[in-house]
């Protein structure tokens, strides 16, 4: 005796529309690692960037006499040159933390934990720097710095003690 041809059709349905729900479950799984992965990625290239970027003053004397002399207001061409191009990378670093969040890899307090609110952007001359970099940046990075990062410069170096 078989069963009903109906039987097996529903039966096939079924299991065909379970399949299915199976497959979309695993898709979400491997969606959300593979977000997981991104911004994991993401975080370590930041900061990476960021600590390279403080071992060129860590391990080059004449960016740390740059940075000495700025923060005394005595700074020669070659040293303003040193540091307007150290900022430039500072800038970089920090352009690429803002469309990190822009684009929802990070969250805002994981960019400014990742040095986005460094003690670079205190010192006076990020200040007397950023005119001359800002038309560099699209307009919304532009009023982010100016928002965010200005307000944190101050009008003498803090002092690493």
């Amino acid at each position: 005796m078989t069963k009903p041809s109906w039987i097996w059709r529903e039966t096939a349905e079924v299991l065909g529309v379970l399949g299915v729900i199976a497959s979309l479950i695993f898709v979400a799984f491997e969606i959300r690692e593979n977000t997981r992965a991104t911004r994991s990625s993401t975080i370590q290239d930041i900061s990476r960037w960021s600590f390279d970027a403080n071992a060129v003053f860590v391990e080059n004397a004449d960016m740390r006499a740059a940075w000495r002399a700025g923060c005394e207001g005595t700074l020669n061409q070659d040293q303003r040159d040193q540091l307007l191009w150290a900022f430039i990378g500072f800038m970089r670093i920090q352009a690429n933390r803002f469309y990190q969040v822009q684009l929802g890899t990070i969250d805002e307090a994981t960019a400014f934990s990742l040095g986005g609110k460094s003690a670079a952007y205190e010192s006076p001359m990020f200040k007397q720097f950023w005119p001359s970099i800002r038309d560099s940046y699209e307009p919304d990075f532009q009023d982010f710095v100016e928002r965010e990062l200005l307000p944190l410069s101050t009008d003498s170096c803090r002092r690493l003690e």
